[in-house]
């Protein structure tokens, strides 16, 4: 084929890293030459809506002429010949690979895109747009380099969307002061709180970070799903698409890694990288896996599908983003108006206050938390969490000076908790001794027996009476909702292993600084749209349409039919087993389960009478107590007071009068200054089966598959080996999605 009649476009197509992928990755001669022309017509079409000599009428002129070109070399009549010698050396391109026409004119759709226009209002716009430009140049360059599959075309389309995502972010404030362009939806910068104007120094203003990390979930999504749709049979003619996928996810990966912290310079990969990254693409053949991503060496995966999430509360969100992330299109679907689930929020206006969200409980976490923290970082709120560096909870025994169970931060564990309880006045030297063995006997592995409660576990560990009245009981009714005497050992022991024995940072108290509700629902909403799913609330499942081994569609309260791929069921249990059939036995499991109650007791005074934002109570039915204080633009709103009950016993039936009165005499006993306070509303929230019960003789917990191949289940009911927590509920919603990822490519899909 003859060269361009452009010695700049031919320099141009030389220097391209798109032109060296070629070479380095062995194509043949006149493969390379036949994607330098088509390259150098990107180029060209680019280089016509940037030209700043011409108007915006002349530009869609010339890309006309282009457009008519183009359909000359398909419809002679319907067309134009080639207007010049590029036009000339694509038509034999064009007819040399049976490149079709659709593609060549969404490149020139997509450029068009670019006249006049500086910002995009939603997703999906840019999805137009990112279409044209990329994922159309992909399904042109998969036919030059001969891949056969169908699947392939969605891999292109996929990677494109991965690569021009990840450039948009790459260039985002080069763009917006060189072109006065932003190629970021305006809806997300409006809900993250981003004016374009920050975008010229986005280091300044921290909602640009949280912005770009939805760009990079966006961009993960879409590598991820391309991962799962190479074809066995095209990857050797998709090396040179691999490779380039490789480096712009190093890119993307090294924005990340910095913080998201983009100015005006680039962000670029060194040679030495791009070289390693050659070796590996070479090697393995395919598109390579950041090391140290929770996607890496996960296995086999199957297609990309459109995936319903049946519960928006912990565990569905959890498994929607671990789904999305992997590259699946996912639906979550809520019955309550708002997201959350049993962490959401209600509003209150004590007194003429402003508006308050409030927790329905107040959900604190350990450190040791690894799901739910996996989960507040691929979302972007992990800066919506207060972090304590270690363990510190001051404790109030009646008529007692406050002592706290503060960990030493140097120290290895068990022994970072000496400091702890050689401080904690409550515990004689022989409650501590016994404590410390206790832990010690854990690090060193010894487990439980079976059929074993936590009460006789402790006694077999010689556990004095003082330590388990003053730490253990506490402890375990906080963490497990259940009494030791009737507590299952295994889940205890793991507990206390996993938090008071852990490290010092395990064991580190975390609090949401918003409603935990709040702390997830916004960012998941955005999340999943920004990458073509979606969230329905008041959206109540009535039944499921079964076949022999899979389910074959939903059905809402509305009649509103809800067709998918495959489902995960992230409802309470309850729930869940009226939704299944009653002939089951998986029915009858989930009928056998029990949950035990917790109450919260919400208050609103005029003044603070704490020292500490939180603290513990010993001999009292309260046993948690945390403080909200206003913010300094509001000094005159109330102090929120959040007490926390588990294991309640007979309040759960007490009306909210005899609760609230017995509530004030308990915090009189513990505060002085609470008599010089004035209470005002008053709000009680009991919860019959607020988490599974955790008793030694409870019945077995069902795991995340089901008889059906397509239904999977998620929740802290699961049998994730943990009680039902925060994490639990996490890490049950994290399997659940990343096994709906391993289903059969033969599943069919919508």
């Amino acid at each position: 084929m003859p060269a361009t009649d452009d010695p700049q476009q031919a320099q141009a197509r030389r220097n391209s890293n798109l032109a060296a992928a070629f070479a380095a990755v062995g194509m043949d001669a006149p493969r390379r030459r036949a994607m330098e022309i088509f390259y150098t017509f990107c180029r060209v079409a680019d280089d016509i809506v940037d030209s700043a000599s011409e108007g915006d009428d002349a530009k869609r002129a010339t890309l006309d002429i282009w457009r008519a070109t183009l359909r000359g070399y398909f419809d002679a009549t319907a067309g134009s010949p080639p207007h010049n010698t590029l036009a000339r050396e694509l038509s034999q391109v064009i007819h040399a690979y049976n490149v079709p026409l659709a593609p060549l004119l969404a490149i020139l759709d997509g450029c068009e895109r670019d006249i006049g226009t500086r910002a995009y209002a939603t997703a999906a716009e840019l999805h137009a747009y990112c279409y044209g430009v990329a994922s159309a140049v992909g399904l042109v360059s998969i036919r030059i380099f001969g891949c056969t599959a169908p699947q392939s075309e969605a891999f292109a389309i996929a990677l494109g969307y991965a690569l021009q995502f990840t450039n948009i972010l790459r260039d985002v404030v080069e763009d917006y002061h060189d072109l006065g362009r932003v190629y970021l939806p305006r809806d997300e910068m409006d809900a993250l709180g981003v004016n374009p104007g920050d975008l010229a120094e986005p280091a300044r203003h921290s909602a640009c970070r949280r912005l770009f990390h939805l760009q990079y979930f966006r961009a993960k999504h879409y590598f991820n799903k391309a991962r799962r749709l190479i074809a066995p049979e095209d990857r050797e003619a998709l090396r040179a698409a691999f490779l380039m996928g490789a480096f712009y996810e190093a890119i993307l990966e090294k924005i990340k890694a910095s913080n998201f912290h983009l100015t005006h310079r680039r962000v670029r990969i060194p040679k030495w990288q791009k070289l390693r990254l050659l070796r590996r693409v070479l090697r393995e053949n395919t598109l390579p896996e950041p090391s140290g991503t929770m996607m890496a060496g996960m296995g086999k995966r199957g297609a990309p599908r459109h995936l319903a999430v049946i519960g928006g509360g912990v565990a569905g969100i959890a498994a929607a983003i671990q789904a999305t992330l992997d590259g699946d299109t996912v639906t979550l679907l809520e019955a309550r108006p708002e997201l959350g689930g049993r962490a959401a929020s209600f509003t209150a206006r004590p007194g003429n206050a402003t508006a308050q969200e409030i927790p329905h409980g107040h959900h604190a976490m350990f450190g040791c938390y690894q799901a739910f923290l996996h989960l507040a970082n691929t979302l972007g709120v992990r800066w919506k969490l207060d972090e304590a560096p270690r363990l510190d909870v001051p404790y109030h025994a009646p008529g007692k000076r406050p002592s706290r169970l503060r960990a030493i931060p140097f120290l290895p564990a068990p022994l970072h908790l000496l400091g702890a309880i050689a401080n904690f006045d409550a515990l004689s030297w022989r409650d501590r001794f016994s404590i410390l063995r206790t832990g010690l006997s854990l690090r060193l592995g010894k487990r439980p027996e079976n059929g074993e409660t936590a009460a006789a576990w402790l006694a077999r560990h010689h556990a004095t009476a003082n330590a388990t009245h003053v730490l253990w009981e506490p402890f375990c009714i906080a963490a497990l909702n259940e009494p030791l005497d009737s507590a299952d050992a295994t889940l205890f022991a793991g507990t206390l292993r996993r938090t008071l024995f852990g490290g010092v940072r395990d064991s580190a108290i975390i609090k949401s600084r918003v409603a935990l509700g709040k702390l997830l629902a916004p960012e998941t909403a955005l999340f999943l749209r920004a990458t073509g799913g979606a969230v329905r609330t008041s959206a109540r499942i009535t039944t499921f349409t079964f076949s022999h081994d899979s389910i074959t569609g939903a059905t809402l309260h509305d009649g509103t039919r809800i067709n998918a791929d495959a489902y995960i069921l992230a409802t309470p249990w309850t729930s869940a087993a009226r939704l299944l059939p009653e002939t089951m036995p998986l029915t009858a499991t989930l009928r056998r389960l029990r949950g035990n109650p917790i109450l919260n007791v919400h208050l609103f005074t005029d003044k603070s009478f704490m020292d500490t934002p939180f603290a513990a109570l010993l001999d009292s039915p309260l046993q948690w107590i945390f403080e909200t204080r206003p913010p300094a633009s509001q000094p005159d709103a109330p102090v929120h007071y959040a007490i926390t009950l588990s294991c309640p016993g007979e309040w759960m039936t007490r009306t909210t009068a005899q609760i609230t009165a017995r509530t004030h005499d308990e915090l009189a006993r513990f505060f002085p200054a609470f008599a010089k306070v004035t209470v005002g509303a008053t709000r009680v929230c009991k919860y019959p089966n607020a988490t599974l019960e955790a008793k030694m003789t409870s019945p077995e917990r069902p795991g995340t598959r089901t008889p059906w191949r397509n239904l999977f289940m998620a929740g802290d009911w699961t049998d994730t080996g943990l009680p039902s927590t925060l994490e639990s509920a996490a890490q049950s919603g994290q399997a659940a999605g990343l096994a709906a990822t391993a289903l059969p490519d033969t599943l069919t899909m919508h």
